[in-house]
């Protein structure tokens, strides 16, 4: 029987102001069908912090209240994504797939940038 493990790899994230990142995250067929990742293009690594968070959608098993979170890699891909959509997993130590229904959307998270100051001399 095959070990049953988590594949990783590092994506381009776009944020929702169209400036990419680097992102890493699990890499399955069931995430890409609808995460939206792409290839990394060599771009800055995102770090989540209290502050900046990547976008997500969180699934739910009806009958076990398991739940996976799914990291959303372009606002094209967050849009098409919706509450209620049905996913079927394979889950580590079973032999066929589970469903997982999306039950919330998380929107990214990043501070705002303000007006700049002037500094110098001041009439």
């Amino acid at each position: 029987m095959a070990a049953d493990q988590k594949n990783f790899q590092n994506f381009l994230y776009i944020d929702d102001d169209a400036t990419h990142w680097t992102k890493r995250g699990e890499d399955d067929a069931v995430r890409g069908a609808v995460d939206g990742h792409a290839g990394s293009d060599g771009s800055p690594m995102w770090r989540d912090s209290p502050r900046m968070k990547v976008r997500y959608v969180i699934c739910q098993d009806s009958t076990t209240f398991r739940t996976k979170r799914i990291t959303v890699y372009t606002p094209t891909a967050f849009a098409a994504i919706a509450k209620g959509d049905v996913l079927a997993f394979h889950v580590e130590g079973e032999t066929g797939t589970v469903n997982y229904a999306v039950i919330k959307k998380v929107a990214e998270k990043q501070p705002g940038t303000g007006a700049a100051r002037q500094l110098g001399d001041h009439a």
